[in-house]
């Protein structure tokens, strides 16, 4: 008996010598830069390999025609795959053009030659709204539920949807950093603000998940172009088209954060690869040896500072009314706020 407990023992601590070396080694790698990157954005899973066809938005429940894929190319070079959703009641009224419209296969060169982007800078009847989506890690823009969050946007009054995939996402080129993905979003509300020509207070921008950490630096962006809290990279990669309004204070209608995050390294505390693999949850008992790991992060993704910057921006701020007088900006909405996303 003495002999097989012994035995029994023995096997479980080499299972846990090689449990624990694995674990080593997997921190080991995750102090590099790029495996950081690939683990925490996940960007390289998505379902395109199943067949997802992107450039056929009704494969994923829209009307003919609903939705236009796009490309929009960013101020440093890389070209991100976008996505532009018509609301249903402005689909319903113009119906049979939208329907009959041309198109080539794949995203849709010249986004300004559609329909689409007509009907988006119409005033009539009245104004567009837009909702801008930063989505979470992994997967693309078509991923999941969120083209439901897409179809439940698009079925209020006037209320057009921009999306994008970030670079190294989906179809976008690129590889993704906290700069790149800055860069980005100030890209696509850029585009939206100077070519599609859509007022501020017109605009929402919505984020999930890692799309928080994304909205809350594009935010402080906008409403401070000047904070040393954004990279330096994307506070000077600008298109030429919006260097004069670089320079001026922009603040949107409102800013909603859905399951936000305090920062990068908080969260690894908690964060679990493909919500099963642990990071540093098992070093939870050792705060002090978890504290130097994180300071070993690439991209912290600081939003709690990021939205305390923002905060004070707007404070004593004249554009915390509308241009029309008619209604109040800047506003900041948390849904299910956690340390964990």
């Amino acid at each position: 008996m003495p002999g097989t407990v012994g035995s029994v023992l023995g096997r479980v601590g080499l299972a846990c010598s090689i449990a624990t070396a694995l674990y080593a080694t997997l921190l080991g790698v995750l102090l590099t830069p790029s495996a950081q990157r690939f683990a925490i954005y996940a960007h390289k899973v998505n379902t395109l390999f199943l067949g997802d066809d992107l450039n056929d938005p009704e494969e994923f429940g829209f009307a003919k025609h609903q939705v236009t894929p796009f490309n929009l190319d960013t101020p440093d070079g890389e070209t991100l795959y976008a996505w532009h959703i018509l609301p249903l009641d402005v689909y319903t009224r113009n119906e049979k053009s939208i329907r009959e419209e041309t198109r080539q296969s794949g995203p849709i060169r010249d986004f300004v030659e559609t329909n689409a982007f007509r009907l988006l800078t119409s005033n009539q009847p009245e104004p567009a709204r837009v909702v801008v989506n930063f989505h979470g890690n992994a997967g693309h823009v078509a991923q999941g539920w969120r083209t439901d969050t897409y179809r439940n946007l698009a079925t209020q009054p006037n209320t057009h949807v921009l999306t994008i995939d970030y670079r190294g996402f989906g179809h976008s080129t690129g590889s993704p950093t906290e700069a790149g993905l800055i860069t980005d979003g100030i890209a696509l509300v850029d585009w939206i603000l100077n070519v599609a020509s859509i007022p501020p207070e017109r605009i929402v921008i919505l984020g999930q998940s890692l799309g928080t950490a994304v909205s809350s630096a594009v935010a402080l962006h906008f409403a401070d172009p000047k904070n040393e809290l954004i990279p330096i990279e994307s506070r000077e990669s600008k298109p030429v088209v919006a260097q004069e309004a670089a320079l001026q204070s922009t603040l949107f209608a409102g800013i909603i954060l859905v399951a936000p995050f305090s920062s990068l390294p908080s969260l690894l505390l908690t964060y679990r690869i493909g919500g099963l693999l642990p990071i540093l949850l098992p070093l939870r008992p050792f705060p002090s040896l978890a504290g130097v790991l994180t300071a070993q992060v690439a991209d912290t993704w600081l939003s709690a500072e990021r939205l305390s910057a923002y905060y004070r921006s707007l404070l004593g701020s004249k554009l915390l009314t509308s241009e029309s007088g008619t209604g109040s900006m800047g506003s900041l909405q948390l849904l299910h706020s956690a340390t964990i996303a």
